[in-house]
């Protein structure tokens, strides 16, 4: 009987687009992965991959095999997962990606308090505020911060909550002033951006829910790390609109204060932080229960509950 372990081999490689991910993701060493792709590739009497040194792709027989080879794969998958629910104790590796401020500051105590739970599992964090490739790079979730809900049919993204915004500044720069009474003032102060390329950017303001007020402004900094900007906003260097939750301990210690007056009630538009996973069948029971286990609890971190 053929080695039907060799399929889901490939179907590994192809879904990682490439050797070094898939062997990542698998557990194995690259050199080995690729003789056993080349030992089917003999097998099969047929090429399945074409090989280069930036990218692999398949071969028109490649993408014939590769259905049978996913199907073979996925009913694997829930093969162990369907053990693994008998047993009812994740085990091996969850990797996890999100940017590094959410990590720091709500993803690390709830995956601490998980793997209490769950001694046999292993976790690796990916506290980065590149966007990955979850499949490529091997990746069973991702938190990501998001206006929209997400537009990619090969992913599935559940909503964890809103992320209350607030624009905050360091107190020394309304020493001279009131807080702030309308969005206008905060162009006096300068602002800090959230983004990674110069240009004007924008703010939405509401009011009530009502009175919806966009600011356009220059911005004194920009940058793609929220960290950056919030030692910015402490250092002087003007008013920064950041997660409420990131805020808590400077503004605890006096470092940050909210820059508008709390009776003209204005608030920045909220963001939406998702939990992001493949859309693909039979997920593994580590994932499964650290979604149950993560969302309600990161739910209240981002509502100032915690």
């Amino acid at each position: 009987m053929e080695r039907l372990d060799d399929l889901v081999l490939f179907a590994e490689v192809v879904e990682h687009a490439g050797f070094a991910a898939a062997a990542r993701s698998l557990g194995m060493q690259r050199s080995k992965l690729s003789r056993r792709i080349a030992e089917l590739e003999q097998r099969m009497s047929v090429r399945l991959l074409q090989r280069n040194t930036r990218r692999v792709s398949m071969t028109p027989a490649g993408e014939q095999v590769y259905g049978h080879a996913r199907t073979v794969s996925e009913q694997a998958r829930a093969a162990f997962n369907v053990a693994a629910e008998w047993n009812g104790e994740p085990r091996g590796a969850l990797r996890l990606t999100c940017p590094a401020p959410f990590a720091a500051a709500a993803l690390t105590t709830v995956v601490a308090e998980f793997c209490r739970l769950h001694p046999q599992l292993h976790v690796l964090i990916d506290a980065s505020d590149r966007k990955t490739d979850l499949i490529g790079e091997g990746f069973e979730l991702a938190f990501r911060a998001q206006g929209a809900p997400l537009d990619d049919s090969s992913m599935v993204a559940r909503l964890i909550g809103d992320v209350p915004m607030m624009v905050v500044v360091n107190p020394t720069l309304l020493a001279s002033q009131d807080r702030l009474q309308h969005p206008d003032q905060l162009l006096e102060l300068g602002l800090l951006a959230h983004a990674t390329h110069d240009g004007v950017k924008s703010l939405q303001f509401s009011q009530g829910g009502r009175n919806v007020h966009t600011l356009h402004y220059t911005p004194r900094l920009s940058s793609g790390n929220i960290s950056v900007l919030q030692a910015a906003a402490i250092a002087g260097m003007g008013a920064a609109c950041l997660p409420r939750y990131l805020c808590r301990d400077a503004l605890a210690t006096g470092q940050l204060i909210d820059a508008f007056d709390s009776q003209a009630s204005w608030l920045s538009d909220a963001a939406q932080i998702y939990a992001i996973q493949p859309a693909r069948r039979g997920i593994a029971l580590a994932t499964r229960l650290f979604l149950e286990f993560s969302i309600p609890r990161l739910a209240k971190v981002l509502r100032g509950e915690v």
